[in-house]
């Protein structure tokens, strides 16, 4: 086995841990999954699992322009970001149509970029450049448009959400830097640096991620009671009244 498929299949089983806390939080007691959306979780370490996996024993893998890419890393990243950030946005409590549209942003931002892939010459780096304008609207929608729906009252959501949108945010800087420099890009490093890199970054992003939401997953029973409070308050108002 290469270092390569190695590195791929320590991958997968890194994303199975993800799975296990993602299992763990579906069955807690003393928070309503549902309030927590909390099966939407298990498809970030779970599709990507599924993938390093099928990487690992070389399924998909293709060869462009002298450089081997492994297909499933996108269909991964096409399956598990928008949930990434999907969730960030719903911790914050925005809409669905604000959700929506950071979402769509992210699909395009792996889809464009997978055009910059299987391209060559300035469609390539059209392409990248393209992909990398989406992200830096991702960044303006976590750190600028997100904060503005999030309930100040209820602390402890708050910090989930900054949690997670740090999480994403700075651990996904790493990604455009690393596809520049690499065969695909101006070539500084190799497709096996790449490889393990991105490998490392990917189970750093993902798994993690789940287990600060398991870890702070009364954050949404916190929501009830400020829900609650209000509710007790607007009706003390209405008697003083």
């Amino acid at each position: 086995m290469t270092p390569v498929a190695v590195a791929y299949m320590v991958g997968a089983l890194g994303m199975l841990v993800g799975v296990g806390i993602g299992v763990r939080l579906l069955s807690v007691t003393d928070v309503d999954s549902r309030a927590g959306a909390f099966r939407y979780l298990l498809v970030i370490p779970g599709a990507a699992a599924v993938m390093y996996g099928l990487m690992a024993v070389g399924v998909g893998t293709i060869t462009v322009h002298g450089a081997t890419v492994p297909a499933p890393r996108y269909v991964d990243w096409l399956l598990t970001t928008p949930v990434l950030v999907g969730y960030v946005a719903y911790t914050a409590g925005a809409p669905k149509r604000a959700t929506a549209s950071i979402v769509s942003a992210d699909a395009a931002m792996i889809g464009i970029g997978w055009v910059a892939v299987v391209t060559s010459g300035p469609i390539r780096f059209a392409a990248f450049t393209v992909s990398s304008a989406c992200y830096v609207g991702l960044l303006w929608a976590l750190y600028s448009y997100l904060p503005t729906f999030v309930n100040r009252q209820n602390t402890g959501r708050q910090h989930l959400f900054e949690l997670l949108r740090n999480h994403v945010g700075l651990l996904w800087l790493a990604y455009p830097i690393i596809w520049l420099a690499g065969p695909l890009g101006v070539g500084l490093v190799s497709m096996l640096s790449v490889s393990l890199v991105i490998t490392y970054i990917d189970v750093v992003a993902k798994v993690p991620y789940v287990y600060f939401v398991y870890q702070h997953r009364h954050a949404f029973a916190d929501d009830r009671f400020a829900d609650a409070t209000d509710g007790r308050r607007t009706q003390v108002s209405q008697l003083a009244d």
